[in-house]
């Protein structure tokens, strides 16, 4: 790597938000396409659902995250600052998230409870799934937050790009063994391993490693000259193996007592971190996003991609029932797909903007108070 001047930190944060917006309305047109249209005919379907199955949305926010959190710690922010801070922006809407879709699916059990209020509910699918299954990712978040000062003060001076590059081989070559070689060549549990291991924080850390990473990169102006070559691979490789491996798209689809298709699709889990990196590098070095047409809507998204990433599923699930109780909503769902997508779209950020400004900002105003520091309190978005 060589150095070169880094650019405005203005610019670069201009970027930043335009990424958290692309990853936001890629989970949330994933997540609606899924609902909406699960199966599309023609060459245009499975473009469609190439980019859904490549579900590069959650990785991209967890490296913008570690490159974020890196960053506050590296500026000097007091541990007990740091921990105050984050907790205080993430932990209070999750718990509401949780508490309401807990309701929702009328969940009785005290365990899951517990596990889901404490953030620890992503050690199995079969329980992350219970309340809501894209909780999965804030328990990620909260236990990363746990360790990121430790990781700061051990690692940061010792991370380099091959030794992250090591570590990913490592973290792979690990899981892979938990998904072959510890599961028994039986379709039903090699796809309990697989869709636990996609949600495990042991495996999704590299993300978030990635992110610090990119971001002393960044603060040391260093440059990636194969970042270009590497992030295109690794986003050509999503669609390549979706197309080798499953027939049908849907990750249940592939044989996975087949070895060979099973670490396919745990490299296929693997290439949206290494390619968001790598857009993340490039965002930055090369100022992309930068203009002043990006700026406002970039900001907005960014601002509300929180809310809208724990509220949206209320709306699908509104989609669900009352196309369940009237067959007039059924057939128009239908006949009309895209439409019914546009409108989950504009109702869910909607809710995600009242969220935000009724539930999030005074929210924060009184943390702000409670907390006896000036200024903004610290975001996922800042």
């Amino acid at each position: 790597m060589s150095a070169s001047p880094p650019t405005t930190a203005a610019d670069r944060l201009v970027g930043l938000d335009t990424l958290r917006t692309i990853a936001i309305v890629h989970v949330v047109l994933a997540h609606g396409a899924m609902t909406f249209m699960p199966a599309l005919p023609g060459v245009g379907g499975r473009v469609v659902w190439w980019l859904i199955a490549a579900n590069f949305g959650v990785p991209l926010f967890f490296v913008l995250s570690g490159f974020l959190i890196t960053r506050q710690l590296a500026d000097g922010m007091p541990t007990g600052t740091f921990y105050r801070h984050r907790l205080a922006k993430i932990y209070p809407t999750f718990a509401l998230a949780v508490v309401v879709f807990g309701l929702i699916a009328g969940v009785t059990d005290l365990k899951a409870w517990l596990l889901h209020l404490t953030a620890l509910h992503n050690f199995a699918y079969s329980m992350s799934g219970r309340m809501s299954g894209h909780l999965w990712s804030l328990a990620v978040e909260l236990q990363f937050y746990a360790l990121a000062p430790l990781l700061f003060a051990l690692g940061y001076r010792r991370l380099s790009a091959p030794r992250m590059a090591a570590l990913v081989a490592l973290v792979w070559a690990a899981h892979a063994w938990l998904l072959v070689g510890a599961t028994p060549p039986v379709q039903a549990a090699r796809l309990a391993a697989l869709l636990n291991i996609y949600q495990y924080t042991s495996f999704n850390i590299v993300a978030l490693l990635l992110g610090a990473l990119l971001y002393k990169a960044y603060a040391t102006g260093a440059r990636w000259p194969g970042a270009a070559p590497l992030g295109l691979a690794a986003a050509l490789g999503m669609p390549a193996i979706c197309a080798m491996v499953l027939p049908s798209l849907q990750v249940n689809s592939a044989d996975l007592t087949r070895n060979g298709d099973a670490l396919a699709l745990l490299l296929l889990i693997c290439l949206p971190p290494v390619a968001s990196v790598c857009l993340g590098h490039l965002t930055l070095q090369r100022q992309w996003f930068t203009g002043p047409a990006w700026r406002r809507w970039s900001a907005f998204f960014a601002a509300i991609s929180y809310q809208w990433y724990l509220w949206h599923p209320l709306v699908l699930l509104g989609f669900h029932r009352a196309a369940t109780r009237w067959a007039g909503v059924d057939a128009w769902v239908r006949a009309w797909p895209w439409l019914a997508l546009a409108a989950y779209g504009a109702l869910s950020a909607s809710l995600a903007w009242l969220a935000y400004r009724f539930v999030e900002q005074p929210l924060h105003a009184r943390l702000r108070a409670s907390l006896g520091g000036p200024g903004r309190l610290p975001g996922a978005n800042a």
